[in-house]
């Protein structure tokens, strides 16, 4: 099992989840401006719900994380946790990027 891999995986499923929330928060706001209160009610509930996934999904991500680290360690080999969710992070922007560049040409 590819511990790591999870864990990109499930960092997408987290920022997803943020941004998400982010333009229902967006669309809130939008509906709230024409007056239809009753709309951005529920786009703010789906928001806060998108919110509260990224937050089971950042438990989860660390659950693998420990996984990981016990993995590497009855494997003689050192763990960095940090060092890690960077490089996941990293990944995640430069994947992005390249689709976003792929998309405009």
């Amino acid at each position: 099992m590819d511990n790591k891999k999870i864990a990109g995986m499930l960092l997408k499923v987290q920022m997803d989840d943020l941004k998400d929330a982010d333009m229902l928060i967006g669309y809130a706001e939008a509906a709230k401006n024409e007056g239809d209160t009753a709309i951005a009610n529920a786009m703010y509930t789906r928001a806060k719900n998108r919110l509260s996934q990224m937050n089971e999904c950042k438990r989860t991500i660390d659950s693998v994380m420990m996984r990981a680290e016990q993995e590497a360690i009855s494997n003689g080999e050192s763990f960095n946790k940090d060092g890690i969710y960077s490089e996941l992070y990293n990944d995640w922007i430069n994947s992005w990027e390249e689709k976003l560049h792929a998309r405009m040409m």
